[in-house]
């Protein structure tokens, strides 16, 4: 029989001669659960919104993969991830120093890891689609701005429309104003118009093409919206006359349908315009306070012409050589057949100077400054039409009066204030070009540009003394009705 004071294999310290006594040891391996230890909030905390990132990320590359659809959430959501890494280490932290007397120190760390991974995941799809498109949209806007410079607006207009696009051909133009180009509003411009009078697009479409100079600012993220890649763009762009910033939202999108080959994009005109206005220099400030002086003065004369006050309408079309003899001519009173049988009237004139304001006013109530250009649309046999009704808008016996109260007084004719003139200087001889709109109540609306010139004087300060040149026509359409059913073309 053994000795029942052995002490027993592989314990140590305190020991007992009695059987079944309990036997100490004199310490508790560190790695072995000795109890109940609370689990920490921190820990759990982390590991619920990681494992919410994890799951969302997840889901959403599986739904756009089923659905052939990328999946870009907002940059702004890395700090979703970033804060149950930040609560988990926290949480890591408290339970090694704790003493072994707080428990999730495996789940804190599994949450940082896995949560760290589908970062890196989602940071390096998100950078490639970043780039890739980016890239893209700046390649495409510089090219439409480039178009612009170029003067072809038309085709500039047409990058703006949603693919597949109408085809470039002759009946271009006609699908634009049939389409894109009808207001129920006398006074509004349809799409197609209001895109050609935007103050970028004129600042780029009448500066020299070699002299303009594109640099992209900035760039947001992409994001995918109205079935694309939508990228809002910053550019600075450098002309003659100054520099400005413009906005430009870029729409890239793919066919669902196959309707077209690769990713399409397109300008969102609604988001883009001039986010800094011109800054111009010496010499553009000068031509933009002369701008000011002109259009006053084609303002008042077709506010004269409108209300038949001939002195100054009649002054406004005459040669500078040819105004003091025409005005020593004047009288209130002009004959009501002149422009009709005007001829024998003239001869009859009792003096140089009445013969000469009669001439001069010949020629205003002739119409004999307005031409058709060579871009003018309408339909032909509207056409026809509008052009007899033009020949006599002038006339004293006319009247245009609008049957209805319009915005900024009742003148049938009249400058419309607000957008970019088309400025030339040919030594010395000074040209600004106005958008102007004529209605002939009841059948037609007519726009048109109005030319005014005069000589650039010595002193730099003095305005020049403007004279009418001439009004070119580009566009003639049926009246609009009232609203909400839109007028004809």
């Amino acid at each position: 029989m053994s000795d029942s004071t052995e002490k027993l294999t592989g314990s140590s310290g305190k020991y007992s001669s009695f059987p079944g006594e309990p036997v100490f040891t004199d310490s508790v391996p560190s790695d072995q659960d000795d109890g109940y230890k609370p689990l920490s909030i921190l820990a759990i905390l982390g590991a619920v919104l990681g494992g919410l990132f994890v799951l969302t990320l997840s889901g959403g590359f599986v739904a756009a993969f089923l659905v052939g659809t990328p999946w870009i959430m907002s940059p702004w959501v890395i700090f979703w991830p970033a804060f149950s890494i930040l609560l988990s280490f926290f949480a890591y932290s408290r339970i090694r120093a704790s003493d072994n007397t707080m428990g999730g120190e495996k789940l804190s760390l599994w949450s940082m890891q896995i949560t760290a991974i589908f970062i890196l995941c989602y940071l390096a799809n998100f950078a490639g689609t970043y780039f890739a498109v980016r890239n893209q949209a700046d390649t495409f806007v510089k090219q439409w701005l480039g178009v612009i410079a170029k003067g072809e607006v038309d085709k500039a207009f047409l990058l703006t429309l949603k693919p597949p696009r109408p085809s470039e051909d002759s009946n271009l133009r006609t699908t634009f104003e049939i389409t894109y180009n009808i207001a129920a509003d006398p006074l509004a411009k349809g799409a197609y118009s209001a895109f050609k009078a935007k103050d970028f697009v004129r600042l780029i479409h009448f500066a020299s093409d070699s002299a303009i100079k594109f640099t992209m600012k900035s760039a947001s993220s992409p994001v995918y919206e109205m079935g694309g890649y939508l990228v809002r763009l910053i550019y600075e762009v450098e002309i003659p006359d100054g520099t400005f910033d413009v906005a430009v939202v870029a729409l890239g999108q793919e066919s669902p349908t196959g309707g077209y080959k690769g990713r399409q994009w397109q300008v969102l005109v609604d988001g883009t315009a001039m986010v800094q206005k011109l800054k111009t220099n010496d010499e553009s400030r000068k031509k933009f306070e002369l701008s000011v002086s002109a259009m006053e003065f084609a303002a008042s004369w077709c506010m004269a012409v409108a209300n038949k006050v001939w002195e100054p309408a009649v002054y406004g079309i005459a040669e500078l050589k040819d105004r003091d003899q025409i005005m020593k001519g004047f009288t209130p009173s002009i004959p009501l057949g002149l422009g009709v049988v005007g001829g024998a009237l003239l001869q009859a004139a009792e003096s140089p100077e009445r013969q000469a304001f009669l001439a001069a006013s010949q020629q205003l109530f002739d119409g004999k400054f307005v031409r058709v250009g060579e871009n003018f649309w309408s339909d032909p046999i509207m056409k026809v039409g509008i052009l007899d009704l033009l020949s006599k808008a002038f006339r004293p016996m006319t009247d245009h009066t609008p049957p209805i109260q319009l915005p900024s007084g009742g003148a049938w004719i009249r400058v419309e204030n607000g957008t970019v003139p088309r400025y030339r200087n040919d030594a010395g001889k000074i040209e600004y070009e106005f958008d102007c709109l004529i209605l002939l109540f009841p059948k037609y609306l007519v726009q048109a540009a109005f030319v005014v010139t005069g000589e650039e004087k010595a002193d730099v300060n003095t305005p020049p003394d403007w004279k009418v040149k001439e009004i070119v026509l580009y566009r003639g359409v049926s009246m609009p009705v009232s609203a909400p059913n839109p007028g004809g073309r």
